[in-house]
């Protein structure tokens, strides 16, 4: 059981207190949109949460001033694919899904400058909309949560790990899964997660009469559809359902056009999800395991286990698979379809949250995307895909949600885990007190 106690202190520590007058952050590269040049030495006044205007310097005036000298400011990321909860400490289990450590998961995820989560249709009973609720009236921190709350599969075929399959919904028929959706959306889900993948053959695929289903069920009450997908025929299909969205790119073999031109014409949300795939390409321990962001939000004890899983594990079919992952992502690219973003941080054991989700930047970049189309990927393209119409950029009008680097994005998208300081609604988060509670 959650002790209250605790659980407001560790809501008040997060946001270091801000005086009511305007505040102006001055004399840095400020990058205003992703997809638009940055504005070097300009300035960024804040009134109440909100972005009044950014300029460049010399041109607007308070009496609050912040010197950013040297600085890159970005918009705070958003990220529309994790799994909360199930990982706790070097355990991975669904008895670790409690309030207290969502809270403490959601908490570092804004140490490392994540303004927004969805976490994918593996939540479950009543929690994610209790964290909602908790946020809403201000009693908890954090990166706000969005919610599929339950997600739909075959029986017991969703997630590919054990402790996860329990929770999504296993429907057998096309009444039964119109029912749940229902149910699903008088709780208010943000989005319907369907699993369509039969794990290599070890369970079974949900059927493409149900699929269609649960789209068109969906879709009457105005919510969309995401599906985690694997093999390319299935993602034909689900792109001719009108599925809104995929979590995970095709893995089986590369696309073909028009497939490819389906999917940008029905403008379908891509997520990558490639950071999973890319960890398991090396049998060496990759240098990132002693940055200091990575060793701040991941647990003392995770970190060794981490770093011995690379000694020695087999990469011959994962490298293929991650090769098929980077021509995939860049076909989608190169013909203009909607690229998203989604680390799928929590999904499996010892694939930790929050610093996931800047690797999975640099493993797109690595892929071919430039650290402005990453950054826009984490940016514009999620918070738009989660309809944070205050977020995502930093324009007049918009929350006053961004991080500040010591280092340029765009010259090494890496940069990004160079955070000197992190600003949710216009205040400084106490990083330091984050910390300490981790």
């Amino acid at each position: 059981m959650l002790n209250t106690n605790h659980f407001i202190r560790l809501a008040l520590v997060v946001c270091v207190s801000a005086d009511a007058a305007p505040v102006l952050y001055e004399n840095a590269r400020i990058i205003v949109d992703p997809r638009r040049v940055p504005m070097e030495n300009a300035a960024m006044l804040v009134d109440n949460g909100r972005i009044v205007r950014v300029a460049k310097k010399g041109q607007l005036k308070a009496a609050n001033r912040v010197d950013l000298t040297g600085k890159t400011i970005v918009p705070a990321f958003v990220d529309p694919h994790i799994h909360l909860g199930y990982q706790k400490g070097t355990t991975f289990l669904g008895t670790n899904v409690t309030l207290e450590n969502a809270a403490d998961q959601l908490n570092r995820y804004a140490y490392a400058g994540v303004s927004a989560v969805m976490s994918l249709g593996t939540d479950p009973g009543d929690l994610p909309y209790q964290i909602r609720a908790q946020q809403a009236s201000g009693k908890m921190s954090g990166a706000q949560l969005f919610t599929a709350g339950r997600g739909f599969a075959a029986p017991n075929a969703g997630p590919g790990n054990t402790e996860m399959r329990a929770v999504p919904y296993g429907v057998t028929n096309q009444s039964e899964a119109r029912r749940l959706v229902r149910d699903e959306i008088a709780h208010q889900v943000n989005i319907i997660k369907i699993w369509v993948d039969d794990r290599n053959g070890t369970v079974k695929k949900l059927e493409p009469a149900l699929s269609r289903a649960i789209i068109d069920e969906a879709h009457k009450h105005r919510v969309r559809v995401i599906a985690h997908v694997y093999y390319l025929e299935d993602a034909k299909q689900l792109a001719e359902m009108g599925v809104d969205a995929f979590a995970h790119l095709v893995r089986d073999q590369e696309m073909d056009d028009a497939t490819v031109a389906l999917i940008r014409q029905r403008k379908i949300f891509n997520m990558p999800n490639m950071g999973i795939a890319e960890s398991r390409t090396t049998s060496t321990p990759p240098p990132w395991l002693d940055e200091p962001l990575f060793r701040v939000v991941t647990p003392a004890a995770l970190i060794e286990r981490v770093r011995a899983s690379y000694r020695g594990q087999s990469v011959e079919n994962t490298r293929q698979t991650y090769a098929i992952m980077q021509r995939n992502l860049m076909k989608l690219h190169k013909a203009g379809a909607l690229i998203g973003f989604g680390a799928d941080s929590g999904a499996v054991p010892d694939y930790f949250h929050a610093f996931t989700t800047h690797r999975e930047l640099e493993v797109m970049t690595n892929a071919g995307l430039s650290p402005a189309e990453a950054l826009t990927s984490v940016t514009v393209s999620s918070a738009a895909f989660l309809k944070l119409a205050d977020r995502g950029t930093l324009e007049t009008g918009k929350r006053a949600d961004f991080i500040v680097l010591d280092a340029n994005p765009l010259d090494n998208i890496a940069n990004t885990r160079q955070i000197h300081s992190v600003y949710f609604k216009g205040q400084m988060l106490d990083r330091a007190a984050l910390a300490k509670s981790f």
